[in-house]
């Protein structure tokens, strides 16, 4: 899996990695468009190609506070916000949804001034490199380690690449204050008549205009050993190669890869968005059902192109590259003559990482529906080197 021109590209940069972190808003002169109702960047970002995101709000500048808002006093058990919309009648009490009476008082003052509102406005500190940067950590969406996937589904990937900061950056709190999925909404935290809370990061999340993803369906489970001797082939579009895994009986070639510099509007790019807690995320949704070639194991592969893609400065190095995995139970499928295991684990290479994963039958057409074990969400560190 090594590319001599990228490998051969990060050790001539190697000597300024202690400078790598780069210095914080050093393009703040640049004039940036906002965007109305977008969603705003709250967790700081690095620029490590020198290629930036369109973002609302200005480098530096103080938050625009004058739109929707919600209280939220925490979660309750099972993790779901503890929150309400103010009462249009008296702005101190939860609403009611009825004109001329007030609700409840909330179970707390803090506020949430919702994402995707015209006059609430922020953005975290972004960060230029000054050499090349080193992707520290790989985190791809739990739901791919914890969800079983069918023929019928729609898959979201989502994979977040971060950098440690040891210096820290600016991060705006967030708040979940309803919704979940494509309902979900968030908003900034900040005190009854006080200002947004504003705290230092530890890491910001890496964008790279020469980002990838890949996926390819398997000839073999992925519990398979021979697919160790599966060699990656690095995509060049000015060549006309797709690029991808290849090994003769083992795997199919791409039904889908795209690049994020290619990226255009719709569903059927490759992109990286700001999500609606404010971090910008690498994302796609697979369906499946238009999209496959029968159930079994699927790779899916994040990459970053050392072919065509001229912006390149960002590397992920086996042994300073690691990933995130959640805490969690392996989740489980039954049947009279098996049991197939659901959550897959990520793998680091030279500019790529990639997690295997089942798509199983459609319930009713030959599979059957998985019983899952409980399993918790939070996520641990796999510290570099160590174990889990």
């Amino acid at each position: 899996m090594k590319s001599k021109k990228g490998f051969k590209f990060f050790l001539l940069g190697i000597c300024s990695l202690l400078v790598a972190m780069g210095t914080s808003q050093a393009r703040a002169e640049e004039p940036v468009t906002d965007v109305v109702f977008g969603n705003n960047l709250s967790f700081p970002v690095f620029w490590s190609d020198g290629v930036t995101k369109t973002l609302r709000g200005a480098p530096g500048a103080d938050p625009v506070i004058d739109g929707a808002w919600w209280y939220q006093w925490g979660v309750d058990a099972d993790g779901n916000p503890l929150s309400c919309p103010p009462d249009p009648d008296d702005e101190q009490f939860c609403d009611d949804r009825n004109s001329g009476t007030v609700g409840a008082e909330p179970g707390g003052r803090q506020r949430a001034y919702l994402q995707q509102q015209e006059n609430n406005v922020w953005q975290a500190e972004t960060i230029f490199p000054q050499g090349p940067v080193i992707i520290d950590w790989i985190d791809w969406g739990d739901n791919l380690e914890s969800v079983p996937w069918y023929l019928n589904s729609k898959v979201r990937i989502e994979v977040v690449p971060l950098k440690d900061l040891p210096f820290g950056a600016f991060q705006y709190e967030m708040l979940h204050t309803y919704g979940l999925g494509i309902n979900e909404m968030w908003g900034l935290s900040s005190a009854e008549g006080g200002r947004p809370d504003r705290t230092l990061s530890p890491q910001a999340t890496v964008y790279s205009n020469c980002a990838r993803l890949t996926i390819q369906r398997l000839l073999v489970d992925r519990s398979d050993l021979r697919l160790a001797q599966l060699v990656w082939v690095e995509p060049n579009e000015d060549a006309g190669i797709s690029g991808g895994w290849v090994g003769d009986g083992l795997i199919n070639p791409p039904i889908f890869t795209g690049a994020v510099r290619n990226a255009g509007d719709g569903p059927g790019f490759y992109s990286a968005e700001i999500n609606v807690k404010g971090k910008v995320v690498y994302g796609y949704t697979w369906n499946v059902k238009e999209m496959n070639e029968g159930a079994g194991s699927y790779r899916l592969t994040f990459n970053l192109d050392q072919e065509g893609c001229e912006d390149l400065n960002t590397f992920i190095v086996p042994g300073m590259t690691s990933i995130y995995y959640p805490e969690e139970e392996i989740i489980t499928t039954s049947s009279t003559e098996s049991s197939v295991s659901l959550g897959g684990v990520a793998v680091v290479g030279d500019n790529i990482t990639y997690l295997d994963i089942n798509i199983l039958a459609v319930k009713g057409q030959g599979g059957k529906k998985p019983v899952a074990k409980s399993s918790t969400t939070k996520k641990v560190i796999i510290k570099k080197g160590g174990k889990r």
